[in-house]
């Protein structure tokens, strides 16, 4: 990769990975020919858009470290996504989200089929292998990427725990739903665990480690990813309340018909007035939740000043993020690349 404007750059990163995911995928379908159908859908959901965040992050934390072999870390950037192809194809199924990105959602793609009974379950549990085996193509992907073994062990490490990490924040993210009690603090802690760390942070440090960086640049790169994953898990959450659907892609209405407990929605209900508590205890999480009750949920997270709330703390993370780049440690071409990322992280 060549020294280029870093909005070149990321597009660059973008489209290197693409082409070593896609030529996965397709040498995949040629050697399990009997998962053709999982395998297709994989390369559907893969073709269907994303930014490619979590590669480029590991790219430009393995550059910040001092990184060289281009061909091998955009191999295991790759697997990183991957691996998020499992995790939305299987939260679509746990929020029973019907599209992503603007396509139906993997169980329902599946489900399309000229089945004679039962296509639904059908859709569902194929989607969970479908998830399944993205998991485990992501695992092949990553030890077969050109790093000697030292360098996968120390990535692995990273690697494993935020596997593990992304799993408890969805199963915290589920409980918190199911309770629908949960404070600012526990749900700053599911936004961190599900999203935040998996989605900055630890790709960073995942290509830091493949780059053995010195311990300052690795120190200042989760100085970095922390705050900025955060702002973008409550920022996503914001989206999730109000975004349009038609730019999103997702049901302009599912994070408040799935009850989603998040930092916006505990505010909210910790500075509500009796009414209001009364609405959200009515209306958040109701499956038959309609367009003029989701309204009614929309302004009370307005009225009780949670949406003001949220964009504050967004801000103020974000500042959090700038200034460890400010302070001059990560080199300046990964630098320049990391603050690109960032406004495409938080476009605001």
């Amino acid at each position: 990769m060549d020294a280029a404007s870093p909005t070149a750059a990321a597009a660059d990163v973008r489209g290197l990975v693409e082409r070593a995911l896609y030529a996965f995928l397709e040498d995949r379908r040629r050697a399990l020919p009997d998962a053709e159908d999982l395998l297709a859908e994989l390369e559907r959901v893969a073709r269907s858009g994303g930014k490619r965040l979590r590669p480029a992050f590991c790219v430009w934390g393995y550059r910040a470290g001092g990184g060289t072999d281009d061909d091998s870390i955009v191999r295991a950037a790759a697997s990183l996504e991957l691996l998020h192809t499992f995790a939305i194809i299987h939260d679509d199924v746990m929020d029973r989200s019907p599209f992503r990105r603007g396509t139906p959602a993997t169980y329902r793609q599946l489900a399309t089929g000229a089945f004679r009974r039962g296509a639904d379950r059908f859709g569902v549990s194929a989607a969970i292998l479908a998830g399944d085996l993205a998991m485990a193509l992501a695992g092949e992907l990553w030890w077969t990427a050109g790093f000697d073994g030292e360098a996968l062990s120390h990535g692995g490490r990273i690697y494993h725990a935020m596997r593990a990490e992304v799993i408890g924040g969805q199963y915290l993210d589920l409980l918190a739903a199911a309770r629908g009690d949960a404070t600012p603090e526990e749900t700053r802690r599911i936004s961190v665990l599900k999203s935040g760390r998996y989605t900055v942070e630890r790709p960073l440090l995942i290509g830091a480690a493949l780059a053995a960086a010195p311990d300052q640049v690795r120190h200042a790169l989760a100085a970095f990813g922390a705050p900025l994953g955060e702002a973008f898990q409550l920022h996503d959450d914001l989206i999730g309340a109000f975004g349009d659907p038609h730019v999103t892609g997702k049901d302009a209405d599912g994070d408040l018909r799935e009850g989603k407990q998040t930092l916006l929605v505990a505010l909210a209900r910790k500075a509500a007035t009796p009414e209001q508590r009364a609405t959200l205890d009515e209306l958040l999480g109701a499956e038959d939740l309609t367009p003029v009750g989701a309204e009614r949920l929309r302004a009370v997270l307005r009225n009780t000043g949670a949406v003001d709330e949220v964009r504050d703390t967004i801000s103020s993370l974000l500042a959090q993020a700038r200034a460890v780049l400010d302070a001059g440690v990560i080199p300046s071409e990964p630098a320049a690349a990391l603050l690109s990322l960032a406004a495409d992280v938080v476009p605001i």
